[in-house]
């Protein structure tokens, strides 16, 4: 009798460590998943990150059409980019057919602002073939059975790039925004000057002044990017972009470009030409914020300053 109590209190005693065990192995793997869940990063949209201007990074030029109907989006450094998105935001008078209020557009929309309206457009770019250049179209209105209806005296306004980048196999997404300004002008023939949204970049066109008439429309939109810049050389200040439609030249002229604040003495302006791919140091006059100098066309234009 007293082998059999002793037997029984032996199980007794290892069903209770059994239990114990189980229970403490339970709580472990408990207080593991909380932790995995408290410390995981929450579910939802990507925080975009704003980038002004990155030297290397991803830029935007604009080339204006002929009839000044629509905008060319050239696209650079986009091979690392696995999403882009654009939205193409300006303003246009009113149309005569249109009543007070809102109007919803077939790719954007619109609203009744004062004596304008304003627009918007959005668009995706097809990343798939991972190129580094990409090339859009985007219209001043809408087109339904090779009919378009196109708005009326757009000017100014702003392109705006949202960037996705996945690392990490494709489980780590980084979001990117950048913005870019543009003036979209008919060229006045009378003063022969072409100008930024901003007013500190000015392109004034030698000699006759009629043949801008002839190139119809022409764009500045300031850079969030440059094209590789020479050895030991940085931006100072904006970097801009100034383009007339393609298949037409710009006359040569004189460029300004006025900064925030007076440059270093290195400081020169430089022009990137697309032709050749190179930039060239311009022979520049510097007045307190205000560098000038003489150029032989269209391109993209910024101070470079020794680093």
């Amino acid at each position: 009798m007293e082998k059999l109590e002793k037997l029984s209190n032996f199980f007794s005693l290892h069903k209770l460590t059994i239990i114990l065990s189980f229970a403490l192995i339970i709580a472990s793997v408990g207080g593991l998943v909380a932790f995995q869940k408290f410390t995981a990063k929450p579910a939802g949209p990507i925080e975009e990150v704003d980038i002004f201007f990155d030297p290397e990074g991803p830029y935007a030029t604009l080339f204006p059409r002929r009839d000044g109907n629509a905008l060319v989006l050239n696209l650079k450094r986009t091979s690392s980019y696995d999403a882009i998105t654009y939205e193409l935001a300006y303003a246009s008078s009113p149309d005569e057919t249109v009543v007070k209020g809102s109007k919803i557009l077939e790719d954007g929309e619109s609203s009744v602002v004062g004596g304008s309206i304003d627009r918007g457009v959005k668009g995706d770019i097809d990343t798939k073939d991972k190129k580094g250049e990409y090339e859009q179209e985007i219209l001043f209105g809408t087109c339904s059975k090779n009919v378009c209806k196109y708005d009326k005296d757009v000017e100014n306004g702003t392109l705006t790039l949202h960037i996705v980048r996945a690392s990490g196999g494709g489980k780590e997404k980084a979001a990117y925004r950048m913005v870019t300004q543009w003036h979209l002008q008919k060229p006045d023939v009378a003063l022969g000057s072409l100008t930024s949204g901003d007013g500190h970049f000015i392109y004034k066109v030698d000699g006759d002044r009629q043949f801008l008439s002839n190139i119809g429309f022409s764009v500045i939109n300031d850079l969030t990017g440059a094209p590789k810049l020479p050895s030991g050389k940085m931006v100072q200040g904006k970097v801009y972009s100034l383009n007339v439609p393609i298949a037409k030249e710009l006359n040569s002229g004189s460029v300004s470009l006025e900064l925030a604040e007076n440059p270093p003495d290195s400081a020169r302006l430089y022009r990137f030409n697309g032709n050749t791919g190179k930039w060239q140091e311009l022979d520049t006059k510097i007045d307190g914020a205000k560098l000038s100098a003489r150029t032989d066309g269209a391109g993209i234009f910024t101070v470079l300053v020794n680093k």
